[in-house]
């Protein structure tokens, strides 16, 4: 049985902070606070909703932890000030939030997690450097980030990192990183790990070969048997199945795509829609029906560059030698550093007996200067669409696509 074991202020303030804007007279902060937490959800949705759809590539197993990428920049832009601080907070919270609300709403959310789900963050920074004791004291407070000052000309210095994202994933990824260069000022980087039990686990001695139809051919594997009554929705060009865990804040919803309905256009079809509103509500509110579920049993590592993803959506300053603007970051004060590089990568895999997926994100920042009742079968043996859901917070922690089963 999994056992999930490892890691991957209150502040009074006016209404007008919450949401960076003047308000015609004060609330009572319950409802501000309460206020702010639909905001941050919100904004959470919406930004997995424009990072997930705009980078959807055809024929390949992808998945993203939209909230680890939000972590990580949330960290940043702290660092930040001016219109580059501007950019990143409209791109991560769609403008519902402003940073001192964002940091109370990441704050909030990483001081009420259950066992089942660790984030950690920390930074990593050279030692021939020092921080801004503002940065790091909201980078510690906020985000529970500790700051390591390591000799980035050192090999062994990207094998202290990856051993934290190691532990911090409990083991699901050894590394994000190959070597760290002397020109890097600051390795900001968030992880997430994720582990439970189906609440109804799949018999082992079901498990049985069948053939999953790939977007390039036909392939044999694996797959999981079990029926039974679950959450399900028939909806235009789909079919949605929802699977609890032995925790039920969490949940993993299931897309397949009607026989001549290819995911890849049906989630195309969802952008500058609320594709993860859709699912949540769909996760919660769907009628119990009877199943025979077949679902292929698989592992699946993904890893990109967020870079040309988070420009397209409007975050460009930081990217840009010219542009940028972290002086808020360093000290003394330097306008000399760009964020060079957001990598993002994960894991996940799903058996008999749960799912575990974890989730890391670095943002490498430079100095320029130094360079119905009747039983329905429901067969996902064509590419499909999947979720894990926390559905307290109602927002998504991973969103992904399988095309390809045997694929890593």
């Amino acid at each position: 049985m999994y056992r999930p074991t490892v890691c991957l202020c209150i502040l009074c303030i006016l209404p007008s902070l919450v949401f960076g804007m003047p308000i015609a007279e004060e609330l009572p902060l319950a409802q501000v606070d309460e206020q702010r937490s639909l905001a941050f959800g919100s904004a959470v949705r919406q930004f997995s909703d424009t990072l997930f759809l705009d980078g959807l590539e055809q024929e390949k197993n992808q998945m993203i932890s939209p909230l680890s990428v939000l972590f990580a920049l949330a960290m940043s832009a702290n660092g930040a000030t001016g219109e580059t601080q501007i950019q990143m907070i409209e791109v991560l919270t769609n403008g519902q939030l402003n940073r001192e609300a964002l940091n109370l709403e990441s704050l909030s959310y990483l001081s009420n997690l259950p066992d089942t789900v660790s984030i950690a963050n920390s930074l990593w920074l050279n030692q021939r450097l020092s921080l801004s004791p503002t940065f790091a004291r909201e980078a510690k407070h906020y985000y529970q980030a500790e700051t390591t000052e390591l000799d980035f000309s050192q090999a062994g210095s990207a094998k202290r990192i990856n051993d934290w994202v190691s532990k911090a994933t409990r083991n699901a990824i050894d590394s994000i990183i190959d070597s760290t260069r002397e020109e890097m000022a600051l390795y900001l980087i968030n992880a997430i790990s994720f582990k439970d039990d189906w609440r109804t686990p799949f018999e082992a001695r079901a498990t049985a070969k069948r053939t999953f139809h790939t977007r390039s051919g036909d392939v044999q594997a694996p797959f999981l048997n079990q029926t039974g009554y679950f959450s399900y929705a028939k909806t235009e060009g789909a079919s949605l199945l929802t699977l609890p865990y032995q925790n039920e804040r969490y949940a993993m919803l299931l897309i397949l795509p009607d026989e001549k309905q290819d995911i890849s256009d049906y989630l195309h079809a969802w952008k500058g829609k609320e594709f993860s509103t859709f699912i949540l509500e769909q996760a919660t509110k769907s009628q119990m029906q009877r199943i025979r579920l077949s679902l292929p049993k698989f592992e699946s590592r993904y890893k990109d560059s967020l870079v040309d993803n988070l420009s397209r959506l409007g975050m460009t300053h930081c990217f840009s030698p010219m542009m940028a603007d972290f002086s808020a970051l360093l000290s003394p004060s330097s306008k000399e550093v760009v964020i060079d590089e957001v990598l993002h990568k994960t894991f996940i895999r799903v058996d008999e007996q749960g799912t575990e997926a974890a989730a890391v994100t670095a943002v490498m920042m430079r100095v320029t200067s130094m360079a119905p009742q009747d039983e329905r079968i429901l067969i996902f043996d064509r590419p499909f669409f999947y979720a894990i859901l926390d559905l307290e917070a109602q927002i998504p922690l991973f969103l992904g696509v399988l095309d390809n089963p045997l694929l890593p």
